[in-house]
């Protein structure tokens, strides 16, 4: 019974040793094929930067980040491009601007400009258009981008400038792949014009403010040096959205 009991033991203390070094053998093999991942992982990733002292190994960046200084470049870009041009710059300008909008937006633009017989009226006055970009607010906290571009079309017919045309849109941003056509991996979309009423900042409000104040104020110094009183509601009140009321307005009850 004693050799029995003792082979049962040693039956039991093998198949432990067994196990335990089954187990440690799994283990090993995950953690050495998750380290050769990880090793294969990072070496696709990895550039090298040669430099005078040498070359250096680094790793690429996981996600590609764009910049509002980026985006800001992007559309005014697009915008001096898709609507600045003249007879000889017409296709240029298009075939730079289309691959930054959208497929839809980009023919509704174009069909307009056909509508319009742009590039003929280009030809016929010997005309051209300049686009000067005045502003370009942006939203890159949520996805897809948002924004809007406040600008001023020239318009030139020989040597003469008719007076400048204000434009405004709204568009979505929305990430792509870079390529030659578009080196900014943007792409705008929802492209719609809006009324030109860019938002005006508390430095202009108070600007403003006080160019009217003073404005009133030697309006009050000219009618009393003139020993006329002026007339009842002239100094118009600012508006309710804290702008300053316009030169020469009346009241809504006069």
């Amino acid at each position: 019974m004693s050799n029995i009991k003792d082979l049962n033991t040693s039956f039991k203390t093998m198949r432990t040793i067994s196990l335990a070094c089954i187990i440690g053998f799994v283990v090993l093999a995950v953690s050495a094929g998750y380290g050769f991942y990880k090793v294969t992982q990072d070496a696709g990733r990895r550039v090298y930067v040669v430099t005078n002292s040498g070359s250096a190994a680094a790793l690429a960046v996981e996600e590609d980040t764009h910049t509002p200084f980026e985006a800001r470049n992007m559309v005014k870009g697009f915008m001096k491009t898709m609507f600045g041009h003249d007879q000889y710059t017409f296709k240029q300008n298009l075939d730079a601007a289309l691959p930054l909008i959208e497929g839809a937006g980009g023919r509704r633009i174009f069909e307009n400009f056909n509508r319009g017989q742009v590039l003929q009226n280009y030809q016929r006055y010997s005309a051209r258009s300049v686009l000067d970009v005045d502003s370009i607010y942006l939203d890159m906290k949520t996805r897809p981008f948002s924004g809007r571009v406040y600008t001023k079309q020239r318009i030139f017919i020989g040597d003469q400038q008719r007076q400048s045309l204000p434009m405004a849109a709204k568009f979505n941003l929305v990430e792509t792949d870079r390529s030659d056509e578009n080196p900014y991996g943007l792409l705008i979309t929802d492209f719609d014009y809006i009324a030109y009423n860019p938002p005006v900042s508390r430095e202009e409000k108070e600007f403003l403010q006080q160019q009217e104040a003073e404005r009133q104020r030697r309006l009050r110094d000219a009618a009393a040096g003139a020993g006329v009183a002026p007339p009842p509601g002239y100094s118009t009140p600012a508006p309710a959205d804290g702008s300053p009321a316009a030169p020469g307005a009346v009241p809504p009850n006069q």
